[in-house]
């Protein structure tokens, strides 16, 4: 399970959008949802790394399994994983 969420210049963030859309499900602006293998995720690391620029922020959170990440949503919004059931 891996969460992205990424702060770049306005004129970078559609490289990242459609980078990560391939793969996860688009929560909010810049953050990204999904359950990935560990080639997955590193495959994803490398091309991150490929098109990072100097202003470019990106952090990627792993955890073991979805099962053991809790969390609250608020506000009109779909839960995570709903685009993909």
């Amino acid at each position: 399970m891996v969460i992205v969420v990424y702060d770049v210049p306005a004129e970078r963030t559609r490289i990242y959008r459609k980078l990560l859309r391939r793969r996860l499900e688009h929560l909010q602006q810049s953050v990204f949802y999904g359950d990935l293998t560990q080639g997955q995720i590193t495959e994803m690391k490398n091309e991150i790394r490929t098109k990072l620029d100097s202003d470019d922020s990106v952090i990627v959170f792993e955890a073991g399994s979805s099962a053991i990440v809790d969390y609250t949503t608020f506000g009109d919004t779909d839960e995570p994983g709903s685009r993909f059931t």
